[in-house]
């Protein structure tokens, strides 16, 4: 089968050296598009960069911390220097802690937030000023289920960190819109990751019988929809976070 989703695309994808970011990387690429991987394992980006090289897509990859404040510029430098353009950013960049409220240092607060929410930010920043000379674009943002609803086993900062990135990415659709940029975010609910492998046992059970489906999620079934989000297929949608999560929240 002919590549041509995204054939000709060119897409930052970050933290794609593991889970969900993988998962859309190998996804787009073999639709077509060229890849430009973001994570700071540069051993993990080494290897996946060569992988997806070796199925005949090219690829980059930049490591780094998201949460660094001129780490987005030299992504975008870097990318319009070897490619010329942008048309998908992905941000999928996330960490999450478990420690219960009254025990959360700041310290660990500020670390959930800097890389999940300003991580999001910095990119947005750095690459939406491309996207809008070029009058076109496609960011999709990867928020999560616990941007809703709160989780039996994870610390408030990662809720709050992506519930404000579900409100940057309304905001941000809102005022890009005329400059024919889609903006979307997509909201997993329990992914089978490297994420959810740190849930207590009782707290997985506890998920697993709140999913309808009956099952984790797979990374390639977010990937999916990231995909129909950075193709022509949601060119008249800006603005909404789809859920991906075996219904286990229906809004």
């Amino acid at each position: 089968m002919e590549k041509s989703i995204l054939k000709d695309k060119i897409a930052i994808i970050t933290g794609a050296s593991r889970g969900i970011g993988k998962a859309i990387a190998v996804k787009y690429a073999s639709e077509g598009a060229a890849i430009v991987l973001v994570s700071d394992e540069e051993d993990n980006l080494k290897l996946e960069s060569k992988q997806i090289n070796e199925s005949g897509s090219k690829t980059a990859y930049i490591a780094g911390d998201v949460a660094q404040p001129d780490f987005a510029d030299k992504i975008v430098k870097k990318v319009i220097a070897d490619f010329n353009k942008i048309d998908i950013l992905v941000n999928c960049a996330g960490i999450i802690t478990r420690t219960p409220f009254e025990e959360l240092s700041l310290e660990d607060w500020n670390r959930v937030i800097h890389v999940n929410l300003y991580g999001t930010y910095y990119m947005c920043k750095s690459v939406l000023p491309i996207m809008r000379g070029n009058k076109s674009g496609k960011v999709i943002n990867i928020t999560s289920q616990m941007a809703k609803m709160p989780h039996p086993g994870a610390s408030p900062s990662y809720e709050v960190s992506k519930a404000g990135q579900a409100a940057l990415t309304r905001h941000l659709a809102y005022h890009y819109a005329k400059y024919n940029i889609n903006i979307n975010g997509i909201a997993p609910g329990s992914i089978d990751t490297g994420l959810a492998a740190t849930m207590k046992p009782e707290a997985r059970e506890l998920l697993l019988k709140g999913i309808p489906l009956q099952r984790l999620g797979r990374p390639e079934e977010v990937a999916d929809c990231a995909l129909f989000l950075a193709s022509s297929m949601s060119d008249y949608i800006t603005g909404e976070i789809i859920d991906v999560n075996g219904g286990s929240l229906m809004d």
